[in-house]
């Protein structure tokens, strides 16, 4: 057993000097997928206003480009390298706390992904197909839930829509709407069981469990 263990390893050895060693990948964001990133500099900080009249102030806290490394090895030995390229932002808000989103070029066998992460749920979304990945619930009582795409009846509802109106105004480039329609039982009044993000100026809409709703300003 052990001469078959040591005549693998030589043979792997032999293979990877013979091969040029690691395999290495770098997969860059797409246009597509980056454009979910708001970039223009008035996005750095913004307001939303509640049905009361009560302005909230998001600012831009963090941002980050970079690449992402993982990787495979046999018998401990590196084969293949990936750096995926990312694109990071997360704002504060001193009423409704941390909301951030993630753009992610994905694997060579898999598509990009953007995540939207609210203080009390984040939910991924395929940027070609738009399909929802996971949702992830985490709420302050400590019952968190998770959901992914081979699971039945996702307890939620999750579109990409154009020309799409709210609070008087019509947004024509693409935005991400999403509704927890259950488990809601889990979550506290002011949690976040909807959204709605703009693909041209970022987050225009959100609404707590309590039903108190706010709008982008």
């Amino acid at each position: 057993m052990k001469f078959n263990k040591l005549f693998l390893f030589a043979t792997f050895l032999l293979l990877i000097s013979c091969n040029g060693a690691i395999v290495y990948e770098e997969i860059d964001l797409q246009v597509e997928t980056e454009a979910w990133i708001v970039q223009e500099e008035g996005a750095h900080s913004f307001q939303m206003i509640d049905e009361n009249g009560i302005k909230n102030t998001w600012n831009l806290r963090e941002e980050n480009n970079y690449y992402s490394e993982s990787g495979s090895a046999f018998l401990l030995i590196p084969t293949r390298k990936t750096m995926r390229e990312m694109h990071y932002q997360k704002f504060s808000s001193t009423i409704l706390g941390d909301f951030s989103i993630n753009a992610d070029a994905g694997f060579s066998d898999g598509n990009a992904w953007v995540s939207f992460n609210m203080p009390n749920l984040s939910i991924d979304f395929d940027a070609v197909t738009y399909d929802p990945i996971r949702l992830y619930l985490s709420p302050n009582s400590g019952e968190s839930f998770s959901w992914y795409v081979d699971d039945n009846d996702p307890p939620f509802q999750f579109q990409i829509v154009t020309d799409y109106e709210i609070n008087g105004k019509t947004f024509t480039e693409e935005v991400a709407v999403f509704e927890l329609t259950s488990r809601t039982e889990i979550l506290e009044p002011n949690d976040i069981v909807k959204f709605s993000f703009s693909k041209d100026i970022g987050l225009i809409y959100l609404e707590l469990k309590s039903g108190l709703k706010y709008f982008r300003i």
